[in-house]
């Protein structure tokens, strides 16, 4: 999956923050979901007995149980770091396992108990009265680049000429998705999972990235877990090797790491370009000495003099 999915993952398995990803992108930040009614529930899904697939399991990224009053919810959680060009039918496999384990289960119960109203009910092995636990699936797309793939199953089929006829009939499957490289409202967050997807849109602006670092003082003391997701989501290496250099009371100054990035990232630029205008600029000198009918074997002699190239170095341009 990578380093940068399961540094993601790893942080979402706090309840507070799985919480807060949900009300923020399902509730516009209202608080349904409370941590403390949060219990892990990852697993592998299997195939039943005889059923033939290629994949034989399925694995959810983060599933938690939510116990909110005498109802039960699942929410989980896929996270992509690429586009992933079949992701609703993805997702939609996923809650489609779920609840085939839920079926199972309660058809195991019915038969136990030996209990049915009809012949309906003995048959499928699920009465009238049997209600199931519904799943809520959000896919989180922390990428650099833009989601360019489907948003639902409909994106996914070809309904070909007689589109608009047979796409009103079609029964779609509409996946949520959170793209984390675009810019959204923070205000709602209620943990620093805010401060770290506020930073994500940034990866490819340096201007506005320093001014984020400017003027939100939140960067001067982020917790640890959030200032390691950052530095790996961010590619900030320098607080990955000296982590304590950054330790900052009880959390971590990922500004001043985050600004020695972009100081150590603007040298190397700088030595970068000084050395391709350096190399453009004798390819320059070449070129003209040869127009004006110059031998290779002069043109070598005049690098030496005015370049102070070895003879390895004047081979390499001619």
């Amino acid at each position: 999956m990578g380093i940068e999915n399961d540094a993601i993952l790893s942080y979402l398995e706090d309840s507070a923050r799985f919480a807060d990803l949900f009300n923020q992108f399902c509730f516009g930040g209202r608080e349904i979901v409370e941590p403390q009614k949060l219990t892990d529930a990852s697993e592998v899904y299997h195939t039943p007995p005889g059923r033939r697939r290629q994949r034989r399991q399925g694995i959810r990224d983060i599933k938690k149980r939510l116990e909110s009053g005498v109802c039960l919810k699942i929410l989980a959680v896929e996270a992509q770091n690429d586009v992933n060009y079949i992701m609703p039918w993805r997702i939609m496999e996923y809650d489609c396992m779920e609840y085939g384990k839920q079926i199972r289960r309660i058809q195991n119960a019915n038969r136990e108990a030996g209990e049915y109203a009809s012949a309906g009910e003995f048959l499928c092995g699920f009465r009238r009265e049997d209600r199931l636990v519904p799943v809520y699936t959000l896919c989180l797309y922390h990428g650099t680049g833009q989601w360019n793939g489907p948003r639902c199953l409909r994106d996914m089929a070809d309904f070909g000429a007689d589109a608009p006829e047979w796409e009103q009939c079609f029964s779609d499957y509409p996946m949520r998705l959170i793209c984390a490289s675009e810019p959204m409202d923070y205000t709602a967050f209620r943990t620093p999972l805010g401060a770290l997807f506020e930073l994500l849109p940034l990866r490819r602006d340096k201007t506005r990235l320093k001014k984020l670092m400017d003027e939100n003082p939140i960067y001067q003391k982020l917790d640890g877990d959030t200032a390691e997701t950052a530095s790996i989501l961010m590619g900030v290496n320098l607080f990955i090797k000296q982590r304590k250099k950054y330790k900052n009371g009880d959390g971590y100054n990922m500004c001043q790491a985050i600004k020695e990035m972009m100081e150590d990232s603007r040298t190397e630029g700088w030595e970068a370009g000084e050395k391709v205008g350096w190399e453009a600029g004798i390819r320059i000198f070449i070129q003209a000495n040869r127009d004006d009918g110059l031998e290779d074997d002069a043109i070598a002699d005049k690098l030496r003099k005015y370049y102070g190239l070895a003879k390895k170095e004047v081979l390499k341009f001619l």
